[in-house]
């Protein structure tokens, strides 16, 4: 049976599950076509592009009105494409400030065409108005932390808990094979430098960073950097001096894997670092104004997701004024210094690692997609 789906990630760890989404739709029809938006490992698994992911990647109230514009040329195109398109169904992943927009202007010309959200935004942190949206114009509800599937139930929508597609990519993660394979000295301590993957992101997380491993603290350790996909080296060089830093860049999961700790900015690398059994700090900053603006917004404690499961701040988050160089180098000598916070903090690990339910998310999901298609068409 040929299928043919429109698919919409615009940043890379919705490309990074997009790719592994479309890699299971395959194995259960090989005869299933994308069409859509997405980054590199999306385009690795037959995607059909129509806009550059780099472009996409753009985070914050003040920055995205910038670009506000070109968001809305990209969603009168990619309508165009749709209504030209003769789809099974569309599938968008996270990006919710765009995607959501869009699936109310699909369903206004295709009612009757099934619209899936794979990767639930984040509406019980904050914006959960737009549960309305998903109410009206979401036929399917894949989320990836079973506390959200409560949520949504608790408002009237039945959403499918499929668990957390880290565990599928990272379910045999051995550090000391990736410090060999980067041929890192046994006998020295790395800390690894995760800023983000929006080149927006890195220029505000990387410059504190760069200024804390100067202190005397770390003259005997070495520092990974974890370099996004699609960032341009040269770009990480604008921003500061790389003399100290060896850049990891064919596969930036490496660089947090191998450390003995790490920084890192607030996204999905958080959950990584736990998965990897890897200790950080989160760092986060943003405009001042599209700080003032999310403070109003934001309905959570924590601006980190392993802090979220637990509803404890067990991970220590250096957000937007706290992010300075002196404040990254107490909390990294905390935990190289202090026995029981280290001991605590492993042992948080595994309890966050007991909310992300079990291996197979992808294929679930996949599954869950193809057999709503089937239904529909019966």
């Amino acid at each position: 049976m040929r299928l043919k789906y429109f698919i919409i990630a615009g940043e890379s760890s919705g490309d990074l599950h997009g790719s592994l989404l479309m890699r299971h739709m395959r194995e259960i029809n090989p005869d299933i076509h994308f069409e859509g938006v997405g980054g590199n490992l999306m385009l690795n698994q037959g995607l059909k592009s129509f806009v550059d992911i780099k472009k996409m990647n753009v985070m914050g109230f003040v920055e995205v009105l910038k670009n506000y514009s070109f968001f809305k040329s990209v969603q009168i195109d990619l309508l165009e494409k749709i209504k030209l398109g003769r789809f099974d169904g569309i599938i968008l992943i996270d990006y919710p400030g765009f995607n959501l927009r869009l699936a109310k202007k699909i369903k206004n010309v295709f009612p009757n065409l099934p619209i899936h959200y794979y990767i639930s935004p984040q509406i019980w942190a904050w914006k959960e108005e737009r549960i309305k949206i998903i109410q009206n114009f979401i036929d399917q509800m894949i989320v990836i932390f079973s506390f959200e599937k409560s949520w949504y139930s608790k408002r009237g929508v039945h959403a499918e808990f499929v668990g957390h597609p880290f565990l599928d990519i990272y379910h045999n993660v051995d550090k000391e094979s990736v410090r060999q394979k980067l041929q890192l000295d046994k006998n020295k301590n790395y800390i690894t430098l995760f800023p983000g993957s929006r080149l927006q992101e890195i220029k505000n997380h990387l410059p504190p960073m760069l200024d804390a491993i100067s202190d005397s603290f770390f003259d005997d350790f070495e520092f990974l950097l974890g370099k996004a996909r699609e960032l341009d080296e040269a770009s990480l060089h604008k921003i500061g001096s790389m003399q100290k830093v060896h850049i990891v860049d064919k596969n930036p999961e490496d660089a947090l894997i191998a450390g003995d700790f790490a920084w890192v900015g607030s996204g999905s690398s958080t959950l990584q670092s736990v998965i990897f059994n890897t200790p950080f700090i989160l760092l986060y900053k943003t405009s001042f104004l599209s700080w003032v603006i999310m403070k109003k917004f934001i309905r959570v404690k924590y601006a980190g997701m392993p802090n979220i499961i637990l509803d404890s701040p067990l991970i220590p988050e250096l957000l937007q004024e706290n992010l300075t160089p002196e404040k990254i180098i107490i909390e990294t000598k905390r935990f190289f210094n202090d026995t029981m916070y280290r001991k605590s903090l492993f042992t948080g690990y595994k309890n966050i690692l007991k909310e992300l339910g079990e291996p197979g998310a992808s294929n679930r999901a996949a599954n869950l997609i193809i057999n709503y298609t089937k239904k529909d068409v019966n």
